[in-house]
């Protein structure tokens, strides 16, 4: 059987390179570079008079802590990731921690307090793990500790980060985004008038969208339940929420959007400037940044909600049936608050959605390497996700304008980008496919490599 000669010949695997896995000298970089934007946040708070994360920090420790579904996702992470010998001493050290700080408190007459507990036995465990234990077990119960500190500290600099483009900037884009937003139909409009009219709804996806992390958490249940033992899966759903919750907050600063409940609605009293969300859509072509209240954070570009939901989808349709069901309601639900309580409008979903996707890209199958159709995907998903800030900003009237055009470009856009990320996430899936409909003249079996050149026609 003959070979054509423009057929390419088989290649081996990408897969089948040297594992090669973070050591110490890794990790020490990723803490020194964490601390140092902690520290980096904390002067940013101090020069605007805020309370940075190094306070907040610190009143986990010793003074009123926040629990908060953050602290609990990664209490609950730790214990299922550290060896089982652990687990029942730290959650006891955490229960008598508790008890004595609360007692203090209970005698002081103020306020009782949940989460000194949990910060003490992470630092004291993983001042054990480095004191005593060696080898696995150390890594694992390192790990462990690990993901629930990074959780913990990354949702204290994520406050005090709202906080920061509350008080840096006054002046926010909702103008342009709305206006840009018709090319959509409004969408936020639409499902603010259907949720008002179904409350079961509103309260459903209100409950989803408060809890987006436990969400992540019932997915990393699957992915880590074995890790004490098996060790880490190469790529997990804390690296990817890490990632996101790292890189999106950026944009806050580069496009400051409140959301439509804010600029044309009624979550702030007497700051809207027109209070017509969502019974009504604005008439107005003539786009302006304007001056917000800066009693709300400007947090809408990309939506970080519909990232972490589609990383919480694509990680979920990686597993068994029940976990796919899982992921596809969460993703539904989280898209439907995100519309339906005024969060966000639409084309910050789709700039969402493709940021999500770009990041997933740079991480899904670590094993592979960088590639060139990862690299490719990656500038891909990263110049239309500028693309989509840059027409939001400044074509924003010829979008409102353009018919379906403009909402064709942008959900295009979207879809072609699930499919590259498609390609680079189950490569033997979309080469066979693509395989069976280019030629059928493929022999189903290839010939050895170093007989191919003496066969071709």
């Amino acid at each position: 059987m003959l070979v054509r000669a423009d057929q390419a010949l088989p290649r081996e695997p990408r897969g089948e390179r040297p594992d090669r896995r973070w050591g110490r000298r890794e990790w020490t970089w990723v803490v020194v570079v964490m601390v140092g934007f902690v520290l980096a946040v904390e002067a940013a708070a101090l020069a605007y008079g805020l309370r940075g994360p190094v306070r907040l920090l610190g009143d986990d420790f010793v003074g009123r802590p926040v629990a908060g579904e953050v602290k609990v996702a990664g209490l609950a992470l730790a214990v299922m990731c550290m060896p089982q010998r652990f687990r029942w001493p730290f959650l006891g050290t955490i229960a008598g921690v508790e008890v004595l700080f609360n007692l203090q408190r209970y005698l002081a007459g103020v306020h009782l307090h949940f989460g000194n507990g949990v910060m003490w036995a992470l630092a004291g465990l993983a001042i054990y793990a480095l004191w005593k234990l060696t080898g696995r077990e150390q890594e694992a119960v390192l790990k462990a500790v690990g993901i629930a500190a990074i959780l913990i500290v990354t949702s204290r600099v994520a406050g005090v980060w709202l906080e920061l483009t509350m008080q840096a900037l006054p002046f926010v884009a909702d103008w342009f985004v709305e206006v840009a937003d018709r090319a959509l139909g409004s969408p936020s409009w639409v499902m603010g008038r259907f949720v008002n009219e179904h409350q079961w709804y509103l309260w459903l996806i209100t409950k989803v969208y408060t809890y987006l992390p436990v969400g992540a958490a019932v997915v990393a249940y699957f992915q880590l339940r074995r890790s004490s033992t098996e060790g880490f899966p190469r790529h997990h759903i804390v690296r990817s929420f890490i990632l996101i919750g790292a890189i999106g907050p950026i944009v806050y600063f580069l496009f400051p959007v409140v959301g439509p409940a804010y600029a044309f609605g009624n979550q702030v009293p007497g700051a809207a400037w027109l209070d017509v969300w969502p019974n009504v859509v604005p008439s107005s072509l003539e786009p302006i940044s304007a001056y917000y209240s800066q009693l709300a954070p400007r947090n809408c570009m990309p939506s970080l909600h519909t990232a972490w939901a589609t990383a919480i989808l694509l990680h979920a349709l990686r597993g068994p049936r029940l976990l796919k069901a899982f992921g596809v309601f969460w993703f539904v639900c989280t898209i439907s608050a995100t519309l339906g309580i005024g969060a966000h409008y639409g084309i910050d979903l789709v700039a969402g959605f493709i940021f999500a996707l770009t990041l997933e890209t740079a991480l899904v199958r670590p094993e592979d390497g960088w590639h060139r159709r990862r690299l490719v995907t990656i500038a891909g998903g990263a110049s239309a996700f500028a693309a989509i800030l840059l027409a939001t900003r400044y074509l924003s009237v010829p979008m409102a304008q353009s018919g379906p055009v403009a909402a064709m470009l942008l959900l295009g856009a979207a879809a072609a980008m699930a499919y590259a990320f498609y390609r680079v996430a189950y490569p033997e899936a979309s080469e066979t496919r693509l395989g069976a409909v280019v030629d059928g003249a493929v022999p189903a079996v290839l010939p050895d490599p170093a007989q191919a050149p003496r066969l071709r026609a």
